[in-house]
């Protein structure tokens, strides 16, 4: 969890209510985490405590949002003015001797009251606007969108980060949301299932973007450069190549398990090397033959997918345009990402659903069979965790072990869960399982069996994409991209020469990355 030294002293009271509390304040809680600890530490709890239990956490949910009458409007003044004074302390910290360059002449002119004027007008008139013709998504009788209420910390951390506009291109533009970012990723990542205590190479990673379409889009990027990254070795190790002196004893694992000398496995079978083995690649080399990081990146950068193209790698090695599938309760953002990409939207399959709107695993195993015996590749199977219209879970257990079915026969791909809508749930699997008294004022519906073993399953997937500003109550843009083997951003590095350092190390969020992370404002109102 991340933790920052924000507090407030003395009691936290609603102006001229009178009353004061001596419980923490909500500040101080900004940063710990995603969700709340329970407030019920045993099941052998009585009926009446689990009762009491259940009305501590409605109060403090109360406590995280505005409200649908603006019940907390009090809270957020306040808060807004204390993000307004720590705005004013850092400017007045930095370098203390210089003159003010707005001085009380110059406010007093009629040229500065003038502009002040205007933007006040103009100001009420846009926020008037808004309140007059905006929808009322904060509203519990608002259910036609997947859009909801923003809660307070998100909204006060959206606006205080701003006030400090970070740039995630680099740390030596975001020093402290660059760090925010990497923890936020790693949170997003316990979340949804991921073992964040690998310390291994292989260990998760997540960061923000503007979206989940952005998000699908990277993920393909990344899928595409997977499948073509052993043909570009296998370029690279020809004779009269860079890495030619490794041709003669470099093995590599099939995803049949069976072990072979890299220059004799087949062309459909380095197309179909499980994910983990190509992530391997690099280390190997470094370990195996003393072959840098720098100096594998000039060797195999002419043949890289991203350097050359996919129709030069398709025609070099006389392969069939790949393929990927995703049910047709998909986004849009699939097409859109398959074109981008250059993968083509016709090369994005569709596979039917049954009558709960869910992938038909039995017509992708059909799918899968007619791609092995054509010899066809496939990138990715994409599993819709909450699809847009029906909220349906696609059965991505089922995904998995047809996966392990078709690896043993010669066809491996990676997968990809659009838990965009649907992530957040997974927080529910953390929930303590406690029974609850009748009449309980705490509106729940539990996950079913169903959903609850699929949300379980989504550790296996190799990314994820989850909304922040969907199921996570964080103002919009704000999505996320996981991995679950952290090494798969490698496949999209990108440096940047003008804004990178090597001081940057890894913990630069945007040297590798589709949008540059620069969302220093929308990772910083997710990390409560």
């Amino acid at each position: 969890m991340l933790h920052l030294p924000l507090k407030l002293s003395g009691p936290f009271s609603l102006p001229g209510s009178g009353a004061s509390s001596d419980c923490p304040s909500p500040v101080s809680e900004i940063f710990s985490g995603f969700s709340a600890e329970s407030d019920v530490s045993s099941s052998n709890t009585s009926t009446s405590s689990h009762f009491d239990a259940s009305c501590t956490r409605h109060d403090r949910l109360g406590a995280w949002f505005l409200g649908p009458k603006a019940e907390n409007i009090g809270f957020l003044k306040q808060f807004l003015n204390s993000v307004a004074d720590q705005t004013e302390r850092a400017r007045l910290a930095y370098q203390p001797d210089d003159p003010k360059f707005i001085g009380p002449e110059m406010q007093a002119s009629a040229v500065f009251q003038n502009e002040m004027s205007e933007l006040d007008i103009a100001l009420k008139e846009l926020v008037g606007a808004l309140a007059d013709h905006s929808i009322p998504f904060w509203s519990p009788r608002y259910n036609a969108h997947m859009n909801g209420d923003t809660s307070l910390p998100g909204m006060l951390g959206y606006l205080a980060a701003a006030l400090f506009n970070p740039n995630n291109v680099c740390t030596e533009s975001s020093p402290l949301t660059t760090v925010i970012e990497r923890d936020v990723g790693l949170q997003l990542c316990q979340m949804l299932g991921y073992d964040i205590s690998n310390t291994e190479s292989s260990k998760p990673w997540g960061h923000i973007v503007c979206g989940g379409s952005v998000a699908n889009l990277e993920s393909m990027w990344s899928a595409r450069n997977l499948k073509f990254y052993p043909l570009s070795l296998a370029c690279a190790i020809e004779v009269g190549a860079p890495l030619d002196f490794i041709r003669d004893d470099f093995k590599i694992e099939l995803c049949t398990g069976e072990t072979k000398l890299f220059t004799q496995a087949t062309t459909w079978e380095l197309l179909n090397l499980k994910p983990e083995t190509v992530f391997e690649i690099p280390e190997r080399l470094q370990s195996e033959y003393a072959i840098s990081a720098g100096a594998l990146g000039s060797a195999l950068g002419p043949y890289l997918i991203q350097t050359c193209g996919k129709d030069v790698l398709e025609k070099k090695f006389g392969i069939k345009p790949s393929k990927y599938f995703v049910g047709t309760t998909k986004h849009y953002s699939w097409p859109k990402g398959a074109a981008v990409t250059g993968i083509g939207s016709e090369h994005i399959l569709d596979v039917p659903v049954d009558i709960d709107a869910r992938m038909d695993v039995s017509k992708l195993d059909e799918q899968l069979h007619q791609c092995l015996i054509t010899q066809t590749p496939v990138f990715a199977v994409v599993a819709v965790m909450g699809s847009t219209e029906h909220g349906a879970v696609d059965p991505i257990k089922g995904v998995v072990q047809l996966r392990s079915k078709y690896q043993a026969l010669g066809l491996s791909f990676a997968i990809h869960a659009d838990a965009a809508w649907g992530g957040y749930y997974a927080s529910f699997l953390h929930e303590p399982d406690v029974p609850q008294p009748n009449g309980s004022i705490v509106p729940e519906q539990a996950l079913s069996d169903y959903t609850r073993s699929q949300l379980e399953y989504l550790r296996f997937a190799d990314s994820i994409t989850i909304d922040p500003h969907k199921s996570g109550y964080i103002p919009y843009p704000a999505g996320g991209l996981c991995y679950r083997d952290g090494r798969m951003r490698y496949l999209v590095t990108w440096t940047n020469p003008n804004v990178y350092k090597d001081s940057d190390g890894t913990e630069s969020m945007g040297y590798e990355l589709c949008t540059d992370s620069l969302l220093g404002e929308s990772l910083f109102s997710c990390t409560k």
